[in-house]
């Protein structure tokens, strides 16, 4: 999608997008969790931080679904692309916190081997 982003000028080459408050929010608390699981990792609490990170990541496409058919039908408006904007990096970061989570957690069990 970063590719599609820039070729539509939506987002400009090297352009820094701040992420939501309230997403960073949500985000400190995943983290904490994150930061806690990988000092004492627990299957059940790595499956079920995993399931809210998909969770998340299925309510971020699909509130933005709308917005991308609007941006591919030609009708977006400038708060529409802010929007897509902010998913991009929305979940381009939390692509990034599952990401580590699948780290740890599969080395945490090829340790437990």
């Amino acid at each position: 999608m970063d590719y599609e982003l820039i070729l539509k000028e939506i987002l400009g080459h090297g352009e820094r997008q701040p992420l939501p408050q309230l997403f960073l929010m949500e985000m400190l608390v995943v983290n904490e969790k994150l930061m806690q699981l990988e000092l004492a990792p627990e299957a059940a609490a790595i499956a079920k931080l995993r399931e809210q990170l998909n969770g998340l990541e299925q309510q971020l496409c699909s509130r933005i679904q709308p917005v991308i058919d609007m941006y591919l039908a030609g009708n977006a408006t400038v708060g529409d692309v802010v929007q897509l904007k902010e998913f991009y990096v929305s979940r381009k970061y939390l692509l990034r916190i599952i990401e580590r989570l699948s780290t740890f957690a599969s080395r945490d069990q090829v340790f437990k081997s």
